[in-house]
């Protein structure tokens, strides 16, 4: 029996796998393409069970890898972030990375600050939520491929990196259609400012794509709202805008994410409106408090978690030598109805 001190190796795990070093080893580097999806599995699960923790010190005097993936997100505050990240930070532990996070707090000046700061780190490789406006500094940290950078839900179109998204345009137009449906005759979509921000523009015009199905000169085409959240009256005076205009309407909300969500159903409850009965709900993100809140915020769900496991593993696929053409993974999202928006 191994004593509690002894450290386990990686023969250690290749013997209770049944395979060689040297799968363990490619298991470990990321290059899943040579290895069956049962051996992939097989090798998880000893890893699991012995708690194997590779040396990465040894592997990187070896392979010139310092084992450090760069993880430069917008707003560490959103929940969806945190639910990317957590899957991200799955997949390196298992394949003995260490994730450095940074916060830009959607400023492009301190994106550019960490990206040199990563830089300096010599990180094997990068998940980034770009601010826009940097695309120099990115390139320069991609030096031609050696350094993968994998976009998450932000494009760099004249970049040729790999994209993980979901389907923005289809996710809003599911929510306006859905909204139309239970006969809501005005809706407000609250979003924060979407210049720079792919996913924000490309919800901004879903939105108005799927009002303009609904009629040409449908009223809530004037109905959108950029704001930032740092500025509390300005969300303020907007929200208030809307609900003046349409108070003799059938009306509904839909938050750009959770965060907006969240502050403007404060704004609502400060006022004594009320939810649904006052304003119809959607939100996108699906955060743990909002089946707890009124009767249920009906949401559009984003497969955070999976998205940022693959974010991870195309980096790791890159890392071991992939060079295919730089691809665009695009998810689904998926409504769930809860009691914010039963109809009129």
């Amino acid at each position: 029996m191994r004593g509690k001190e002894a450290k386990v190796t990686i023969y250690d795990v290749a013997k209770k796998a049944g395979v060689s070093k040297s799968t363990v080893s490619r298991y470990l580097g990321g290059r899943f393409h040579e290895l069956s999806p049962k051996t992939r599995q097989k090798i998880k699960q000893v890893i699991d069970e012995l708690q194997y923790r590779p040396n990465n010190l040894a592997r990187g005097l070896k392979n010139s890898r310092s084992y450090l993936i760069g993880a430069l997100v917008a707003d560490i505050t959103n929940p969806y972030t945190t639910a990317i990240l957590r899957g991200a930070e799955d997949v390196c532990k298992q394949h003995g990375y260490s994730l450095l996070i940074c916060n830009s707090d959607n400023r492009p000046a301190k994106e550019r600050e960490y990206i040199s700061m990563l830089q300096s780190h010599k990180i094997d490789g990068l998940l980034i939520q770009t601010t826009g406006g940097n695309s120099d500094f990115l390139e320069s940290l991609s030096e031609n491929g050696k350094t993968p950078i994998v976009l998450v839900d932000r494009k760099i179109p004249e970049l040729p990196f790999d994209t993980v998204e979901i389907d923005n345009r289809g996710a809003v137009m599911q929510a306006v259609s859905y909204l139309i449906k239970k006969n809501y005759k005005r809706i407000g979509y609250f979003t924060e400012p979407v210049a720079h921000v792919s996913p924000r523009r490309e919800r901004y015009t879903g939105f108005q794509e799927a009002l303009r199905l609904a009629g040409p000169d449908h009223p809530s085409l004037e109905d959108l709202f950029e704001v930032d959240l740092k500025d509390e009256s300005q969300l303020e005076k907007k929200l208030n805008g809307f609900l003046s205009r349409t108070s003799q309407e059938p009306r509904a909300i839909i938050a750009g994410n959770s965060v907006i969500a969240l502050k403007i159903i404060i704004k609502l409850k400060e006022q004594g409106y009320k939810i649904p009965g006052d304003t119809g709900f959607l939100s996108f993100d699906n955060p743990e408090w909002a089946a707890a809140v009124f009767s249920g915020i009906t949401t559009i769900e984003q497969p955070t978690y999976q998205i940022g496991k693959t974010v991870m593993e195309l980096i790791l696929k890159r890392l071991a030598d992939d060079e295919s053409p730089a691809q665009t993974i695009s998810y689904q999202t998926r409504l769930i109805e809860r009691g914010s928006a039963p109809g009129r």
